[in-house]
């Protein structure tokens, strides 16, 4: 896999269309694996995507009793292999992004797994293949880092100071995410 993962939260619409893709995806049974999320919905109608941040130390494959979840040799965590799962529910409660879901009809956990069915051979996952305001891409190293730069280049020029020890210290190399 030579792409990666980019999200640029402020660029999100809230159309919901990359759940919609997620759901039209060929193994999710009609289920989305993301969710669209508001920022603070009572003072905001500012959204943004929630999809798995394939941590490198992923809390949910780390606390699962049965090893149901899976890490691929790229870094993607799977969601839990449904012969392995108890549906005890660890994963669901493990993950600091709250991303797992919990399916009581199927006793099974649920949770983007980039459609490692697609992006294992560079293609874009469904959610950024639908993506209208590029908030989802997947895109090249390259491509991320320039991005990465142009942004703390507008952060200087709008007076905004990194943040140090923040969140997304879990993320890896390949899965890009831009935040204030």
């Amino acid at each position: 896999m030579n792409k990666i993962m980019y999200l640029e939260f402020e660029r999100c619409i809230g159309c919901r269309s990359c759940q919609a893709a997620c759901r039209e995806c060929g193994d999710h049974d009609a289920k989305e694996r993301n969710y669209v999320e508001y920022v603070d919905f009572m003072e905001s109608r500012q959204t943004f995507p929630m999809l798995c941040m394939q941590c490198k130390d992923p809390a949910c494959a780390r606390v699962c009793p049965a090893n149901a979840i899976q890490i691929t040799e790229e870094g993607v965590v799977l969601s839990a292999m449904e012969e392995k799962c108890i549906g005890c529910r660890n994963c669901t409660f493990g993950c600091p992004f709250g991303i797992p879901k919990f399916d009581f009809e199927e006793n099974k956990m649920y949770k983007c797994d980039m459609c490692y069915d697609r992006s294992k051979h560079d293609i874009a996952p469904m959610c950024a293949s639908v993506c209208p305001s590029d908030a989802i891409r997947f895109i090249d190293f390259d491509e991320m880092q320039a991005l990465r730069r142009k942004r703390t280049q507008m952060n200087l020029v709008e007076g905004k100071k990194p943040q140090e020890g923040n969140k997304w210290q879990y993320v890896p190399e390949f899965f890009g995410v831009y935040s204030d």
